[in-house]
């Protein structure tokens, strides 16, 4: 373990990656502080300085790390889309891509972990998720607009839905899934976005 001196930006980052490492692969229960200290590298009293408990540290890795990498993997990608097509590779890539560690996958699990007992974290986390729904929403919604969603449509309950087959789908990952089952959710998730399909 090493002292980092005067680094207060660069010794937080440190603490949340390796918090995110471990969150990430044991749940919220399955992570202790020294750990999550071994694993950065640093002192208990480091991690102290930055963050007073778990509860603490997790929250802060929710709202910014959490929310980043489920911004970069699934809010920033739809930006780009203008098809149904673009939208079902889209989403069958990102159905591919789910693995135990990644970050929808981190997201759902702490969830179910957490969210009913503890309302800081619950709110946290459903900020992602909002913000996740949102998106999704939008773009059908622009889909809608530009005359490739079909106009009877919600995009909203659309949204909703959509979100929640694919932490589903995340929570399938958990269980060591083979790849023909993630062709098979994706190959699922296809004929169902056909049927948004304006005529």
């Amino acid at each position: 373990m090493k002292q980092r001196k005067k680094q207060p930006v660069q010794t937080r980052q440190a603490i949340l990656d390796a918090a995110g490492a471990e969150f990430s692969k044991n749940g919220y229960a399955g992570t202790g502080l020294g750990a999550i200290v071994a694993r950065s590298d640093l002192t208990k009293g480091a991690l102290f300085h930055h963050f007073p408990d778990k509860r603490t540290l997790a929250v802060a890795w929710i709202g910014e790390e959490l929310a980043a990498a489920m911004a970069s993997q699934w809010i920033a990608p739809l930006e780009f889309i203008g098809t149904l097509d673009a939208l079902r590779a889209f989403c069958r890539t990102r159905c591919l891509e789910l693995r135990p560690a990644d970050a929808t996958s981190a997201l759902v699990s702490l969830t179910a972990e957490t969210a009913a007992a503890d309302p800081l974290t619950a709110t946290a986390l459903e900020s992602i998720f909002t913000a996740w729904r949102h998106a999704i929403a939008d773009l059908l919604e622009r889909g809608k607009s530009d005359g490739w969603i079909h106009r009877s449509i919600q995009p909203a309950l659309e949204s909703a839905f959509l979100v929640s087959a694919f932490s589903g789908f995340a929570v399938t990952t958990q269980c060591g899934v083979d790849e023909s089952s993630r062709r098979t959710c994706a190959t699922a998730l296809a004929g169902y976005l056909e049927t948004l399909r304006a005529l």
